[in-house]
């Protein structure tokens, strides 16, 4: 009985390892199937690959060329980039009532501190925004007679001013130095000329 287990052995073991030659040759044989059906797209897609490098090239060249040609401006240039004197303006005694209006980012007062790019304007001593330039008015600040205004350096955004007033205040960032000054020298121009309009008896009540 031993001898006829020894023999049993020796075609057993062969069995299981031609078994496992079998399983190994239909394995590499579905994945070369498979990658062959795939060899067209990787062709096309190695060409596209060499088209994207040689793009890329192309835009890192360019833009450090431009790179080059901004810091040969003056500084003042790079502060009023693509901004001219007519945006900056602002008019007390505009017939319109409007003193100034323009695009400004408004930090929200939620948890989250998040910044959106909303349509402000100065008029009638309040200061008032729209999310699009046809919807109704939101008033931030009633009456600009009670507040204050002032640069923010020390945050993380650039050109940011502060609109104090007794119960909140208000963090705008404008798009440029220039436009920054223009808001603030607009804000305090509103708030000296209604303390000009205004009657004594108004400030006794």
């Amino acid at each position: 009985q031993i001898n006829v287990l020894q023999a049993k052995k020796k075609f057993e073991i062969l069995d299981a390892m031609l078994s496992f030659m079998h399983a190994q040759y239909t394995f590499f044989q579905q994945g070369y199937s498979l990658l062959h059906e795939l060899d067209p797209y990787m062709k096309k897609l190695a060409t596209e690959l060499d088209q994207l490098v040689i793009d890329s090239a192309v835009e890192k060249r360019e833009m450090e060329h431009k790179h080059a040609l901004i810091q040969q401006r003056p500084l003042f240039s790079l502060q009023d980039f693509s901004y001219d004197d007519s945006k900056v303006e602002f008019n007390v005694d505009a017939p319109n009532g409007v003193v100034m209006e323009g695009y400004l980012f408004k930090r929200a007062s939620n948890a989250f501190k998040t910044w959106n790019r909303r349509w402000f304007s100065i008029q009638n001593s309040q200061l008032v925004y729209q999310k699009k330039l046809k919807d109704v008015l939101t008033v931030v600040v009633e009456d600009l007679r009670l507040c204050t205004v002032k640069p923010c350096e020390d945050i993380e955004r650039r050109f940011c001013f502060e609109v104090v007033s007794p119960t909140k205040s208000c963090m705008l960032q404008a798009d440029s130095e220039k436009l920054r000054q223009a808001w603030i020298q607009a804000v305090q121009a509103s708030i000296a000329s209604a303390y000009r309009e205004s009657p004594d008896s108004y400030y006794i009540e």
